[in-house]
């Protein structure tokens, strides 16, 4: 019986970079978390034990380091393309170099203090860059996301006509809390755009979107509300992934005490919860 070696990759991941612009009077402080990872024709570093076509993972926490150096980062996809490529040139066997990246923002405090921050709500900043030899150069795709952010409707919201059957204790919600942490990941259809006003103009359109569906049935149907904003609004968009934790709120039991509870008192539950996923793309027909 032959053996042979699957699918494999390797990186290093948690790769902490934090740069200062002091160019002028007012600084710029960029916060990136990196994950990198290489595929490619490895087998012989584990059949064999030949590390001739590995690039140390400490090279490539130490080239993150070097190209925030050469050049200032700036956008999260920029950085992650200037990545991919130096990553493709430095291993020659690698056939596909990912590099994926989450942005904490920071904003300026005390009266727009020029050179202090304090750590920004409003979800993180997410980017992922894959870039992949081909035989007419390389083959490159950027995606971009947010997560982390947190959004919440008092009212607006229902979940009521669902299945029943003799384990189903849920009772209907007319009118709920709807709240979620949103992770989303949406891809765009080229490259040279100005990355930071289309992740302005997505988080925009998801967050009216939530705001603005006040005939919610469910959180999946907010999904779709969301995505079809999304790529409206966005045209360089050709998809996005949402998975959305369903942060429950339940009405508090306070007949103990003699009071009535009409909607104004509840219990948030960190766990467990319901997951909604879900992508809406355009229709390529």
């Amino acid at each position: 019986m032959a053996i042979a070696l699957g699918a494999n990759r390797y990186g290093k991941s948690g790769i902490r970079l934090a740069t200062v612009d002091r160019d002028g009077e007012r600084h710029a402080f960029t916060d990136l978390t990196i994950d990198v990872r290489l595929e490619g024709a490895f087998t012989p570093a584990h059949a064999e034990g030949d590390n001739s076509a590995i690039l140390p993972t400490d090279t490539m926490r130490g080239a993150c380091y070097a190209l925030a150096r050469e050049e200032p980062v700036g956008t999260p996809e920029s950085f992650g393309l200037r990545l991919t490529t130096y990553l493709l040139e430095a291993a020659p066997a690698a056939e596909l170099a990912t590099v994926s990246l989450l942005q904490q923002p920071w904003e300026r405090i005390a009266g727009d203090h020029p050179f202090t921050f304090s750590r920004a709500g409003g979800g993180l900043r997410t980017a992922i860059v894959s870039r992949g030899r081909s035989r007419d150069g390389d083959d490159v795709e950027v995606a971009a996301g947010v997560a982390d952010l947190y959004v919440l409707k008092t009212s607006g919201s229902a979940f009521t006509g669902y299945l029943v059957d003799r384990f189903t204790t849920l009772p209907s919600a007319p009118d709920r809390i709807l709240a979620t942490s949103i992770t989303a990941t949406w891809r765009y259809t080229r490259l040279g755009l100005d990355y930071s006003q289309c992740a302005d103009d997505v988080r925009r359109a998801v967050l009216d979107a939530f705001a603005g569906h006040d005939d919610s049935r469910s959180l999946q149907h907010t999904l779709w509300v969301m995505g079809e904003a999304v790529l409206a609004s966005c045209p360089d968009v050709g998809d996005i992934h949402f998975s959305l934790p369903n942060q429950h709120h339940v009405p508090a039991d306070l007949s103990p005490y003699g009071m009535d509870n009409p909607n104004r008192v509840f219990v948030a539950t960190d766990r467990p919860f319901g997951v909604i996923e879900g992508t809406v793309t355009r229709d390529q027909r």
